[in-house]
């Protein structure tokens, strides 16, 4: 009879936790798809639809990807399609018989030009414009919410649930994915290669697939952002200095080395020496020194900078190449730098401290539920908390930590994170803050437990991804 109760008692529990977890999908999935159609109609409205300004070089060297033609832009065609006006115009090809211009794209590095091609060819029936892009943007976020989803699970399935729920709530997740551009793009890769970190230290046997998927991930990274670079060499570092991973890098280092080698050979064929990435940072940094008032005559515009190297260098503006332009940046940049040094640590500082607090002109919340600073304070004590737990828990905290630092601060020499550039950082608060939560439902259920509230065992993997209670 007791037998018998007991396993009545199991089968209504695995319904009911069934139920929930039905019931939570359909949850997630009302919530994503609520946020998404409202920013949408907000950014993308028909009657003013928002476009990034260099979406068309993208979009015409993509075009020449077909001829094997990496990284460049036809010049005449982008020409002829600016003075259209209509962002929502096709970009149409230009025919075989007329002329070309195609030159090398060094502004910006070209790895968005892969993305726009593959959504071209996913989305025939949307006109040949950003929508493409934008709508692979979207299939791209509805599969990061069930990775989230995934990884979170391993802790405990309703941890997976809440993390699917929170990501589908994110301001800077649903803001970003409502461009279609390649700052979005950093969101699914930062959660690729942190899960794919933390699923090879819990599943030994898998190790050296996942970490080689992650090596394959950073690789394309390259191509997209330079910062790609510091932070790919931090979590390969932190991986050899982890034991069940340490032995697991040889194929992830190949994978990496196969993808990311390209981009070094062709960034440094077009500098004439050893570069990494050919895309213009002094300019940005002087767009940075105009974030605050100054005595120079800076603004936060690309205009104005361009303006003063053309007035005082007398550097004409090249469409596909900043690098004369840069150097003259560079050179307005250091002048500045030896004659009024506090200006320049006075302004790193101020727009640090406001990437970090989240208070930067153009952040947005990323709960409604919580001010930022109040947010970034819970993702420091899950920080805490993670370290505190151990095992895959602290690999992750010391991976999400050591990104955001990076991150966040070789931004700020250069720029400040606001809203565009709140994509990786974004993401590894996100992962602190749920390890936060993590650590307070664990302590709750084991405190459950010893007081004799609950006859069962608590279901929170402990340090090596086993039982912590018995």
């Amino acid at each position: 009879m007791i037998a018998w109760t007991a396993r009545r008692g199991a089968v209504a529990l695995a319904w009911l936790k069934g139920l929930l977890v039905a019931a939570s999908i359909v949850a997630i999935a009302l919530q994503w798809t609520n946020t998404r159609i409202i920013i949408l109609r907000q950014n993308q409205n028909p009657a003013h639809p928002t476009a990034p300004v260099t979406y068309p070089a993208f979009h015409s060297m993509a075009t020449g990807l077909r001829e094997g033609r990496i990284g460049q832009v036809d010049l005449e065609a982008f020409e002829q399609y600016s003075v259209l006006h209509d962002p929502l115009a096709p970009f149409d090809r230009l025919p075989a018989g007329a002329a070309h211009r195609w030159a090398n794209y060094y502004v910006l590095d070209v790895g968005y030009s892969f993305i726009v091609e593959a959504a071209r060819l996913a989305f025939p029936s949307l006109p040949d414009n950003y929508l493409r892009a934008l709508a692979l943007q979207l299939v791209m976020d509805a599969a990061t919410v069930a990775f989230v989803c995934y990884v979170f699970w391993q802790w405990h399935f309703l941890l997976g649930l809440i993390a699917g729920y929170l990501y589908a709530s994110n301001g800077v997740f649903y803001d970003l994915v409502s461009f279609a551009y390649y700052y979005y793009w950093d969101i699914p890769l930062t959660f690729f290669v942190l899960g794919a970190l933390m699923l090879a230290y819990r599943r030994k046997a898998e190790a050296t697939s996942w970490l080689s998927a992650a090596g394959l991930v950073l690789g394309f990274g390259v191509w997209l952002r330079g910062s790609w670079w510091p932070l790919s060499l931090f979590l390969a570092g932190l991986a050899a200095f982890s034991p069940p991973l340490r032995r697991k890098l040889a194929a992830p280092i190949v994978a990496f080395a196969i993808v990311a080698t390209p981009q070094v050979v062709r960034s440094s064929v077009a500098r004439g020496q050893l570069t990494f990435t050919p895309r213009a940072v002094w300019h940005v940094a002087m767009v940075g020194l105009g974030y605050y008032p100054n005595p120079y005559g800076l603004r936060d515009q690309d205009e104005a900078v361009f303006n003063l190297t053309k007035q005082k260098y007398g550097v004409s503006f090249r469409y596909e190449d900043y690098y004369q332009h840069d150097l003259a940046a560079k050179k307005e940049f250091l002048s500045i730098w030896h004659n009024d040094r506090a200006f320049v640590i006075r302004s790193f500082v101020g727009r640090l401290k406001e990437s970090v607090a989240g208070s930067a002109k153009s952040d947005v919340l990323s709960f409604i539920f919580f001010q930022n600073l109040t947010y970034r304070l819970c993702c420091l004590a899950g920080l805490l908390a993670m370290i505190a737990r151990g095992g895959d828990k602290r690999l992750l905290a010391f991976a999400s930590g050591g990104m955001y630092a990076i991150y966040v601060v070789l931004t700020c020499v250069f720029y400040y994170v606001g809203l565009a550039y709140d994509n990786v950082p974004e993401v590894a608060l996100f992962v602190l803050f749920m390890g936060g939560l993590e650590a307070v439902l664990y302590l709750a259920q084991t405190a459950v437990i010893r007081l004799g509230l609950s006859p069962g065992p608590a279901r929170f993997a402990d340090a090596d991804g086993q039982p912590a209670c018995a």
